[in-house]
């Protein structure tokens, strides 16, 4: 009942208002701009946090475990957000109601970083934005991909705005900041997710497919497959390496004799360089499996971790990076792909929700609580020597796993 109201409420206030949401299939490809237009938002603000958020911290005074803590406490709650955030919008039929909420919130909380003090506070604050804003990609992915396979457009063509966003606010940041100026990275934050992204969620093409069976009974569906398993243990080795290389890749810059610019540039670089993947991705798909590209990526993310550990200078890392671009880009559009076919229809954002709780939650919270306690003890290179097996193991689980795939459609395995 509660859900009849809450989908009528929507048709009435937003549908009629919004005719990009109910246009026509000749509307449907222009349609697809308000997607690329949302990515570039989106992973716009997280250029402007994600590169500077730890040195930040580090200048308030925090030590390396209590930035590993604060990086490890927001991950448990996307472990359950992203599935929470996923179903709701799945049971409902509302993903645009919950982006549109989640972004405004998300980027409503970031305003206050500017005025809070001690690390209490800014794990409290840090623990709510991470709430609202871990599904948004989910929910994202989920309605592009149901727009590309309307439209027969590709889902690279349109993520690929999220790395030009991504590289133009962390470098043009990276250029402006200093140490009595890093408060600014919350307001461009807060301003593209409350603004751009909130705004921009009301307008994103969403269909709306009937429910069919319960939630329950399809996610208990998708573990008791052992391919998804180890796809989604997989997803958590990913996460642990990630969240050990992100966290603590500006520290090491700067100890190295680095600056902020250089670590600005750095994540700069990694975006820039996901681009021509990202837009060649369907050519890619159709050359290899889903499989093979998901390995690729881990094997690569290894390959420039354990250089980053070994390195002498600032400069060795920065040639590192566009490599990790293009890793990164491949492995991230498969894993879209796996995660969206593997659902069924109806639970496709809870899919993807599934894959950011694996990643960005416990994936992330364990790699950020023993990165953390890697970095006081032993320094940086041990950081990144653990962030490189990490993405070793990962690979080696999810190719085994694959074994064990039962028949199904090929669009898996080949593109």
């Amino acid at each position: 009942m509660f859900g009849q109201e809450l989908n009528g409420f929507f048709m009435r206030h937003f549908t009629l208002r919004l005719p990009l949401v109910a246009a026509e299939s000749s509307n449907r490809g222009s349609s697809l701009w308000v997607a690329k237009l949302y990515y570039l938002c989106f992973f716009g603000a997280l250029g402007a946090l994600a590169p500077f958020f730890n040195v930040y911290l580090r200048e308030r005074g925090l030590s390396g475990a209590e930035i590993g803590v604060i990086a490890s406490v927001p991950p448990l709650i996307a472990l359950t957000a992203n599935p929470f955030w996923g179903a709701i919008a799945d049971r409902w039929q509302i993903h645009q109601v919950v982006l549109a909420c989640c972004a405004l919130v998300a980027g409503l909380i970031s305003f206050s970083f500017g005025w809070l003090d001690g690390f209490w506070l800014l794990l409290l604050a840090i623990v709510l934005m991470v709430f609202f804003r871990t599904p948004v990609p989910a929910l994202l992915d989920s309605a592009v991909m149901d727009a590309v396979k309307r439209t027969g457009a590709s889902y690279g063509r349109q993520r690929l705005f999220g790395s030009l966003g991504f590289l133009a606010v962390s470098f043009g940041m990276g250029q402006l900041l200093t140490s009595d100026n890093l408060e600014w990275i919350f307001v461009v934050h807060g301003v593209l997710l409350a603004v751009g992204c909130a705004l921009l969620s009301l307008l994103l093409p969403v269909s709306r497919i009937p429910v069919q069976g319960s939630l329950v009974e399809g996610v208990r569906g998708l573990l008791n497959r052992p391919d998804y398993v180890a796809f989604t243990v997989m997803n958590v080795f990913m996460g642990i390496g990630a969240a050990a290389f992100i966290n603590f890749i500006g520290l090491r810059i700067l100890a190295l004799g680095g600056t902020e610019a250089q670590v600005g540039l750095g994540f700069a670089l990694n975006a820039l360089f996901e681009v021509p993947i990202l837009f060649m991705g369907a050519r890619l798909m159709r050359r290899f499996s889903i499989v093979q590209l998901i390995v690729f990526g881990l094997l690569g993310f290894a390959t420039v971790y354990f250089t980053v550990a070994i390195a002498t200078s600032p400069t060795v890392i920065l040639l590192a990076m566009p490599a990790l671009g293009l890793f990164y880009a491949s492995f991230w559009m498969a894993v879209v792909v796996y995660a969206n076919e593997s659902a069924p229809a109806h639970l496709r954002a809870t899919g993807q929700s599934l894959v950011g709780a694996a990643q960005s939650g416990l994936g992330w919270a364990i790699g950020s609580i023993l990165s953390g306690l890697l970095w006081d003890a032993t320094g940086g290179a041990s950081v990144f020597v653990f962030a490189s097996v990490s993405m070793l193991i990962g690979a080696t689980v999810f190719l085994f796993g694959q074994r064990s795939r039962r028949a199904g459609p090929k669009t898996l395995m080949q593109r």
